[in-house]
């Protein structure tokens, strides 16, 4: 089916029209929207520049003048449906589908990488690994621009998230109830899209951030863009250099399933330390034909090297602690890694109301090899000996997604949103496995944990969403999205290759009612869905380490994501709020039953099976002050309370009895920011509450992080960082079950200082008041206007 679509997609995109752009700049000045009837009229506006097509509806646009100037009131039911937040360069932080975070007011954002940025966005929480969860829920597809990007997925996310620069970075969309025009490639669950900057003012400007920061870190990017005439050209160039160090330490107690008694044991500690360096390119270049057409092309390359060295002692006990083995083990690895990026769009308006018609072609691949070397020193009697081993491991992975998307108003009050995609994703994964001959001494292949794997996955969509306003406030949008996937695995040393298909249909609603001037209520609804990947369907043995292996099982079924919520917003005494009840249920669920291998018990199997539910019910609060107490102070405060509920099976190849696992999860974010004079403050405290974790309990850790900047002039200003500000962050991990008792110490949050310098080229154009730090701001009715509390921005930074 797809490679029949693929073509004539692709021949459709030089048959249509020329496409409309994001960015091409109206012939004419936008007409003022028109408010509610309740609301106040709108204010006189003076004339001013034409604000770029393409930007946020209803959000407000700054001109070369500093004026605000509105754009054309959204269409009914379209997706920008939300109170305009008139301020000089802020824009909405809610739509009917998704929350939008800006970056502007945070000041750390010149040495941040994408993983602490999203650190401080309500809900999101991301460990040193890069590892992120949304709402406690783990299963989070992270996007570039509402597309997949291959960096971000699979096992290396981790390294990508952490070495991406958090200046490339405009804003960060929070999806937690998805809708009909996004796929499920990457899986059901939330989405956090990154929507990086964008080119919209004429003229050039460029932006240079360096920092160096303890143990050898530093980071260095530069930003610049040109725009002239039809023509806009922007790029970045970027550098950066991390340092992972750790401590880990576990105690396990392995169990007699029929009786309970402690039948062995296994102590063990480690050191770990683990450099990174990455070089980033990327680039945009778009050009307006005409006055309602644009063609974009973008362009980004990075280059990742990943080491790490790990020292660790293990002594293992039988039965009445009598000593079985007594190793050190001395890992090192190095791991080199390529992403690649090319995109092309194109985009028309017809001039009619609300039509448009837009194609978009994407190529990512990511290439990440990696060489391990591991040596065991066994000091048991009768004898010491070393045992050696070479493992490597290439992956590729490559993703070229083909779509288009129409809007339309079909009728006075309803909008039609409909659009079609066509991707592919290819995968190799091969391991290769070496250990020392103790008779000979060379290296030998190890059959059993040498592997293989070839996936070809192949994904047709169409998908429909229709919007409308009934009576004065309320607004519906209803969709439905059509997927049919193809899915091949092949492994080329057992000569074996499946075919793997899959029909979904996945509807999704949100309906959004205001109550008054700045009260809203919105109800979101959608389903999602996750299909087994590569591993989960292998049925064949596959060595993850010396230690762990994992078995597949073909017979997974697909599980079934539902989500729904219902928020409250409104705007009490200068605070906006916003209060959100929401239930998940993972149904059936994938879980993992775990044994040891019948061959070699040190060595313990994993394998997944669907069963029972998964379900989180919670409520999630958000209040942000634009001035607290006194001038210049504001503070975002955000927390959340949940009950998790988990199944998993007992740890028996035989027994299948389900348990259930329950936890009350409370995480909570703050951030105070304080302007004075030419100084910000900011502080920003992180608390992530009990959680589960596989088969067990992850303690609450407390992150606290300060930034101090001080500008010198409009341009230049001096930047002082401090992550883990009180040595924090350390975990404890609990588990157990039936067959072991096993408790984890983790150490991996080190304190980390850093100074730096960034400088501005060329104008800001705009509010000179942006220049100045964002003290005071313009108003438009309706506007939630304050002190923008630090940074360079006036927006609403890290509102909800």
């Amino acid at each position: 089916m797809t490679p029949k679509l693929l073509p004539a997609l692709l021949l459709s995109c030089f048959a249509v029209q020329p496409l409309f752009a994001q960015t091409v700049a109206q012939t004419q000045p936008p007409e003022p929207p028109r408010n509610r009837p309740d609301a106040p009229a709108p204010a006189a506006v003076p004339a001013a520049n034409p604000a770029p097509a393409g930007t946020n509806k209803g959000a407000s646009t700054s001109t070369g003048t500093g004026t605000v100037t509105p754009e054309p009131e959204p269409q009914a039911g379209a997706e920008e449906d939300i109170a305009t937040v008139q301020v000089v360069a802020a824009r909405p932080t809610n739509k009917v589908d998704r929350d939008v975070y800006e970056l502007k007011n945070d000041i750390s954002v010149s040495n941040a990488s994408a993983a602490d940025i999203l650190n401080n966005v309500p809900s999101v929480s991301v460990d040193q690994d890069g590892t992120v969860a949304l709402r406690g829920n783990p299963n989070v597809q992270i996007m570039v621009n509402g597309k997949r990007d291959a960096q971000f997925q699979g096992q290396n996310r981790g390294d990508a998230l952490n070495s991406f620069a958090a200046e490339n970075i405009e804003s960060i969309e929070v999806i937690n109830v998805p809708g009909a025009e996004f796929g499920n490639e990457g899986g059901s669950g939330p989405i956090i899209n990154l929507v990086l900057k964008r080119n919209r003012k004429p003229g050039s400007r460029a932006t240079l951030a360096v920092n160096k920061g303890t143990e050898e870190r530093y980071n260095a990017n530069l930003n610049g863009e040109y725009a002239a005439g039809p023509y806009s050209l922007s790029g970045s160039v970027g550098v950066r250099r991390d340092e992972r160090t750790g401590y880990r330490e576990s105690r396990r107690e392995d169990l007699d399933p029929a009786t309970g008694e402690v039948i062995g044991g296994t102590d063990s500690s480690s050191d770990s330390h683990a450099p990174s360096e990455s070089v980033r390119l990327a680039s945009t270049l778009t050009y307006n034909v005409g006055a309602s057409d644009q063609a974009g092309a973008t362009f980004s390359y990075s280059k990742m090297q990943n080491d790490s060295e790990n020292i660790g002692v293990t002594r293992r006990y039988g039965r009445a602690m009598a000593p079985t083995a007594d190793f050190t083990s001395t890992s090192r690895s190095t791991s080199p890694a390529q992403n690649l990026g090319l995109g092309a769009s194109y985009v028309h308006k017809s001039g009619e109301p609300g039509e448009e018609l837009k194609f978009d072609l994407r190529y990512t691949s990511q290439k990440n090899d990696s060489d391990a070397s591991v040596l065991y020193d066994f000091r048991l009697r009768p004898e010491r000996y070393a045992a050696d081993s070479l493992r490597s491991t290439d992956r590729d992975n490559r993703i070229l997604d083909l779509s288009m998307d129409y809007e339309n108003r079909l009728w006075e009050t309803w909008q039609l949103k409909s659009g079609a995609k066509a991707a592919v994703s290819k995968n190799t994964n091969a391991t290769n496995y070496l250990a020392v001959d103790p008779v000979s001494g060379a290296y030998e292949p190890v059959p059993s944990r040498i592997s293989d794997f070839e996936t070809d996955e192949r994904t047709a969509a169409l998908y429909a969403s229709l919007s409308t306003k009934f009576f004065s406030d309320l607004r519906v949008q209803a969709g439905l999205r059509g997927e049919y996937t193809e899915l091949d695995v092949r492994q080329p040393l057992l000569q074996q290759e499946n075919t793997y298909r899959y029909t979904n249909w996945l509807p999704s609603l949100y309906v959004s009612q205001g109550l008054s001037d700045t009260g809203q209520l919105q109800l979101r609804v959608s389903r999602r869905v996750a299909r087994p990947n590569e591993r989960d369907l292998n049925p064949n043995l596959v060595y993850l380490s010396d230690f762990y292996a994992r078995q597949g099982n073909p017979d997974l079924e697909p599980v079934n994501n539902d989500s729904a919520e219902l928020a409250w917003r409104d705007r009490f005494f200068d605070v906006d709020t916003s209060v959100t009840l929401y239930k998940r249920r993972e149904s059936p669920v994938l879980g993992n039953r775990s044994y040891p291998l019948a061959t070699d018990p040190n060595v313990i199997v994993t394998s997944p099976v669907n069963f029972g539910a998964n379900d989180a019910v919670g409520v999630e609060l958000n209040l942000n002050a634009r001035k607290l107490f006194i001038q210049g102070l504001s503070a975002n405060l955000g927390a959340t309370v949940g009950n998790e509920t988990r199944m998993r099976l007992f740890n028996s190849r035989t027994a299948g009895m389900p348990v259930e696992q329950k936890n009350r999860r409370e995480n909570a974010r703050l951030r105070l920011a304080y302007q004075f004079d030419k100084e910000s403050l900011q502080l920003s405290v992180n608390r992530n509450g009990r959680s589960l974790n596989g088969q067990g309990v992850n303690s609450a850790t407390t992150m606290t992080n300060f930034t101090w900047m001080h500008r010198f002039s409009p341009q230049l200003s001096l930047n002082l960082n401090v992550n883990n500000l009180f040595g924090a962050g350390n975990t404890e991990t609990f588990v157990e079950n039936e067959i072991l008792r096993l408790h984890t110490l983790s150490q991996t949050q080190p304190r980390v200082f850093s100074l730096g310098l960034r400088y501005q080229w060329g104008g800001v154009t705009g509010d000179e008041r942006i220049r100045n730090g964002g003290r005071g701001v313009l108003r438009g009715p309706g506007a939630r206007g304050g002190n923008g509390g630090g940074g360079n921005g006036g927006g609403r930074g890290f509102s909800g």
